[in-house]
């Protein structure tokens, strides 16, 4: 039979170790695995959330960028910026369309309907 390996004094592991008993088991590894599997998944669902809505902030600024390089004088840059907007808002528009449909999707999944 082999002898459990047990943590070093002041090892990096020692998160792991729930019970405090200084040897590591395979339910407290499992268990400390899926809480940082949770905590990256949550930072990652965040960073999603946080590009959807600089998205669509730059729907509402660019129409007021436009606006503002006009009454500044920036006649050109005005009219540039107004040319573009047709595919910049399809853009932004399927990003945002693309976050709402993943979201749906991954809430269908892990709720089924009964």
């Amino acid at each position: 039979m082999n002898a459990q390996k047990q943590l070093e004094p002041g090892s990096k592991y020692d998160h792991f170790d729930k019970d405090g008993d200084g040897v590591i088991t395979d339910e407290e590894f499992a268990l400390e695995r899926e809480m940082m599997r949770a905590d990256n998944e949550d930072k990652k669902e965040d960073q999603i959330r946080r590009m959807a809505w600089f998205a669509l902030w730059g729907l509402l600024v660019y129409p007021v960028g436009i606006v503002v390089a006009d009454i500044i004088g920036y006649d050109t840059t005005g009219q540039l910026l107004a040319d573009i907007a047709p595919t910049y808002f399809v853009a932004i528009s399927a990003l945002v369309g693309a976050f709402f449909g993943a979201q749906a999707y991954q809430k269908s999944r892990t709720n089924p309907k009964k």
